[in-house]
């Protein structure tokens, strides 16, 4: 394994310390005396019991035995025997260059070199003393200063110092012991290890207040203000870690946990992939309550898992909060991440939440994909979205929204909130697709400009819904597609498809439009806003305003809504409102066109044209209506009808002029009034006739019969 692949094993520390204890209680060769030959005779134990010097051995080799099975077999090159007289059997003996082999129930024997021992005969006890060690197949040397045997417990006991080595990493404790029956090696705090990196894979420090071996489960456990540290700076810290070790004799291992205040930092040099040329990569900082680790046969990590309240992953671009994070690696590299629970995730002007987040990553680290789901919000580049799941595609730029069945996703942003089964936000081409029963609320841009639409109240929000809508804040353009509605309170505008151009400040809706025009605030005078006159003298009726207290409603193949450029406003200084309170809907002078089979209806009058057209001033009061190509007006509640080829109405003058040739308005008693121009004004109250040039007028006026 590759040290860039090893560092990324965030508690690798803890596997060559697992390397280390597993091997330090192996059976090894026994080395030589570094003292070399001496023949002074072992000193006489301390103590009042060793009594006088009895037997003299050049060597010494005895083998305990119970039940068949061997227990502990201790030899040395140099022994005196001390008994309580001469040719009686010892009690102790006093050992020179000594080796003591330990024998477990099952497993390989443990074996311990000494420079000196003392051995109680009465209680088979050994004490050795004198640069004691052990050392394993793979160069592994553990040395003391002393070790007791202790074979009613099955205990080897080291009170003083342990110092650990392999290679150029070396590992102490303040005391030792292993339990023989039990295959358990327990190392007293503090526990402290330094080294180069060389052979460490890159780790050069680790500290714990204890460690525990257990070696039937071939299993680690560091307690106690757990730390650990690699040459490129990655760093751990626990209160608690454990080691899984797999394979012959616990050799590699096979999963690690680390528990309580668990925190680290994985250095930029240690994170697989490579840089751009001239980049530097970040750190990354984690944290939580427990972590894990699995790895496969080659030492590489299989998954990292985090879990806490929260277990946070952070770098300097993004954050990750989540009560649970799990990454998976494929070849020694992060390839997907998942978070559960309360996932945040914050990066470089966005933010999102959800219950889940799963997320895919390139070999260098990059995200790819990341999906969301479950009560997800987010907020990125001044718009924020809402919906059960949010997926990225993040090469493309393209966030997909969908909403629980029987429930929307939304979005909003730029002026507009939207809703709808399924929304496309696509962040390089800058524009967002709604599609299945789409809604939207559409306000005044944040430029503080007023919306343009022909219906409304500029300062308050315009509603739509469609079956598919598109607003491309590139060209500030906005498109509804499929059954298009626009309203506000009683004012509408409906078309099978309806396009509003902020850029271009217009509006087109095509398909079987419907615009209603609500009360006063629509075209009140709108065309054929008549009451025509008898042409008898007192037949004169005085118009009330009927139709200005009744919605107008215009049906047509097609409208066209366009503002003219609004007026220039100097730029306020800071803190000041870009429009006075009261003013929002004070715009810019507009015409609406209606073409195609054009059919205008206000209470009981209505009126049809091939073409209307109405021009609508900077309050958005409609000021003049003209009608053209065969102009056909119907009052049915005054009974009064009329006829011209064009027909012009001021509503706020109370004034409408019929031109035609001739035009005509009949009542419902048959009179008539023909000429080339009707000028009818006072709602009704008088109408002026003007002949054709060369031509005449005509009036006709019928008597009742008696």
């Amino acid at each position: 394994m590759s040290r860039r692949r090893t560092e990324w094993i965030v508690v690798l520390f803890a596997a060559l310390f697992a390397a280390l204890l597993v091997f330090s209680f192996r059976p090894g060769r026994r080395p030589s005396s570094a003292r070399g030959g001496r023949e002074s005779l072992p000193k006489a134990p301390a103590g009042s019991e060793a009594g006088e010097a009895t037997t003299v051995l050049k060597g010494f080799d005895y083998k305990e035995n119970v039940g068949g099975k061997p227990l502990f077999h201790i030899q040395s090159e140099r022994t005196v025997g001390f008994g309580p007289a001469a040719g009686l059997m010892p009690n102790l003996y006093a050992l020179e260059k000594v080796t003591l082999t330990v024998y477990p129930e099952t497993g390989e024997p443990v074996t311990v070199h000494a420079d000196r021992a003392t051995y109680d005969h009465r209680t088979n006890e050994a004490h050795l003393s004198g640069n004691v060690r052990w050392i394993d197949g793979r160069g592994a040397l553990g040395e003391t200063e002393k070790i007791d045997f202790q074979p009613s417990a099955r205990r080897l006991i080291a009170p003083a110092k342990i110092r650990l080595t392999r290679g150029t990493f070396s590992l102490e404790a303040t005391s030792g012991e292993y339990d023989v029956a039990k295959r358990e090696a327990r190392l007293g705090g503090p526990v402290r290890g330094t080294g180069s990196g060389e052979e460490t894979g890159g780790l050069s420090a680790l500290s714990a207040d204890g460690a525990l071996y257990r070696r039937e489960e071939s299993l680690v456990e560091l307690a106690g203000s757990v730390s650990g540290e690699s040459k490129s700076g990655s760093r751990i810290q626990a209160d608690r870690l454990l080691l899984k070790m797999e394979g012959e004799g616990g050799s590699r291992l096979e999963w690690a946990r680390a528990e309580g205040h668990v925190r680290g930092r994985i250095a930029a040099d240690a994170l697989p992939g490579k840089s751009a040329p001239g980049a530097s990569r970040p750190s990354q900082r984690y944290a939580g309550d427990h972590a894990g680790l699995t790895f496969a046969p080659d030492g590489s990590v299989r998954t990292l898992s985090l879990s806490g309240s929260p277990a946070t992953v952070d770098e300097p671009a993004r954050r990750l909060r989540a009560n649970a994070i799990e990454v998976a690696f494929e070849a020694g590299r992060a390839r997907s991440a998942k978070a559960q629970g309360a996932v945040d995730i914050e990066s470089e002007g966005s933010q999102g939440e959800a219950e889940t987040a799963t997320m895919s990553l390139s070999p260098a680290g990059a995200v790819e994909t990341l999906d969301l789901s479950g009560s997800v919000k987010m907020i990125s580049e001044g718009r924020s979205a809402t919906a059960d799941r949010a997926v990225q595609v993040v090469d493309q730029g393209v966030w997909i929204l969908t909403g629980a069945p029987g429930h929307s996703a939304s979005a909003d942003g730029d002026g507009a909130k939207v809703s709808a089964a399924r929304i496309e936000i696509d962040q390089k081409r800058k524009n967002l697709r709604a599609e299945g029963s789409a809604r939207a609320v559409l306000t005044s841009k944040q430029s503080g400009g007023p919306l343009a639409t022909p219906v409304g109240d500029r300062s308050k929000p315009v509603f739509a819904k469609a079956d598919r809508m598109t607003f491309d804040d590139a060209s500030r353009v906005a498109t509804l597609s499929g059954n298009a509605t626009l309203w506000q309170e009683a004012s509408s505008v409906f078309g099978n498809d309806i396009t509003l151009n902020d850029a271009e400040r217009s509006l087109a809706a095509v398909g079987n439009t419907r615009t209603v025009f609500a009360g006063a605030t629509g075209p009140a005078g709108a065309p054929g806003n008549v009451r025509p006159a008898a042409a008898a003298p007192g037949a004169a009726r005085r118009a009330t305003p009927d139709r200005d207290r009744h919605p107008t409603v215009v049906t047509a193949r097609q409208l066209i809504y366009r503002e003219a450029a609004p007026p220039a406003v100097a730029t306020p200084p800071p803190a000041v409102p870009t429009r006075a309170p009261g003013a929002a809907g004070v715009g810019a002078p507009a015409t609406a066109v209606f073409e195609g089979s054009v059919v205008l209806t206000s209470a009981e009058w209505r009126a049809s044209a091939t073409q209307a057209v109405a021009e609508i001033g900077p309050e958005r009061r409609l000021e003049k209506v003209t009608l053209t190509g065969g102009v056909v007006l119907v009052d049915a509640k005054e009974g009064r009808s009329g006829r011209a080829e064009r027909a012009i109405d001021w509503p706020a003058e109370g004034k409408t002029v019929l031109e035609g040739s001739p035009a005509s308005v009949v009542d419902r008693e048959g009179n008539r009034v023909t000429g080339a121009t009707l000028t009818i004004t006072k709602r009704g109250g008088s109408v002026e006739v003007t002949a054709p040039e060369g031509g005449r007028t005509e009036t006709i006026h019928k008597t009742r019969s008696s």
